[in-house]
């Protein structure tokens, strides 16, 4: 449920969503119906919720017996649906990607641990595109892999660099409009926007906690504007940029006793243009109006 209390940070209006039970909130998504999948991590579990936080479904139990147990996952830390209501949950633990359908049974898993195509090392997110296809950040490869919906490598992208294209860990992507994709390069304390083929546009953001500067940027989401909100962990705030990234606006701050950010992950929009913030070490999802 909504918290009673409404802090703002800086014109942006905030609200608590979520169960009291949430522990370690990572990825997220939204539903067309404006549900809530959370990742989270240490416990082991996707949790859907409703729009307003209340407890709908537990995903990545396991199905069958203590010794033919199928779709438990370990380390959960991103999640994202297709078109038909499938959930693809990304386990950083297993090195691997989970399916469940629509009501939450296991479907089938791929990947696995190693550097080959299909393979993962800290498997830490997964996104779907406009045409169905996954794309996955395969964190300590330091690259991005793309693949269909059974698995099927499709192509990959990057190694571990700071050249233009290439990644040191990154943790998040995400689509515009048009196709172009955003990557937060995290140890390179930047944001690298590739064509819809993967090659490199352009890149902004650096090391430091000023306008435009990164500590440790995260999770990433764009709204129907063609804003960039990205989750810059280490100083415990979003960041706004255009496409071009141009620095706009941010909100959030240090982390303390009451209503500030700690930690934050994962973000996502939602149908209505709000935004959800995985606040992990606040244990709770924290709900933004930008109006």
């Amino acid at each position: 449920m909504f918290g009673a209390s409404q802090p703002t940070y800086g014109g942006v209006l905030a609200s608590v969503v979520g169960p009291a039970s949430l522990l370690r909130p990572c990825g997220l998504t939204t539903d067309g119906a404006g549900n809530i999948y959370v990742a989270q991590g240490p416990a082991g579990r996707v949790t859907k919720l409703d729009p307003r936080g209340g407890f709908l479904l537990k995903i990545g139990g396991g199905e069958g017996g203590f010794f033919s147990k199928v779709g438990k996952v370990r380390a959960p830390t991103g999640v994202a649906l297709d078109s038909l209501g499938n959930v693809y949950v990304a386990d950083a633990k297993l090195d691997c990607v989970h399916k469940f359908d629509a009501e939450g049974h296991f479907v089938c898993k791929f990947g696995k641990k190693g550097k080959g195509d299909g393979e993962f090392q800290r498997c830490r997110s997964v996104r779907v595109d406009g045409s169905g296809s996954l794309w996955v950040i395969d964190a300590y490869n330091h690259r991005i892999q793309k693949l269909s919906q059974d698995g099927t490598p499709e192509a990959k992208f990057g190694s571990r660099g700071s050249d233009a294209g290439n990644f040191n860990n990154p943790s998040d992507l995400a689509f515009d409009q048009q196709g172009f994709i955003y990557v937060t390069d995290s140890g390179n304390r930047r944001v690298q926007k590739l064509d819809p083929e993967g090659r490199f546009v352009l890149s902004f953001g650096r090391g430091g906690a000023g306008d435009g500067e990164f500590g440790m940027p995260r999770g990433i989401a764009l709204d129907q504007a063609q804003r960039i909100f990205v989750v810059d962990t280490w100083t415990n705030r979003i960041q706004t940029f255009d496409t071009d990234g141009r620095f706009l606006f941010a909100f959030g701050g240090p982390h303390g006793l009451g209503k500030q950010l700690n930690q934050p992950y994962g973000i996502a929009v939602t149908g209505a243009g709000s935004l959800l913030v995985a606040d992990n070490h606040n244990d709770r999802i924290m709900w933004f109006s930008l109006n």
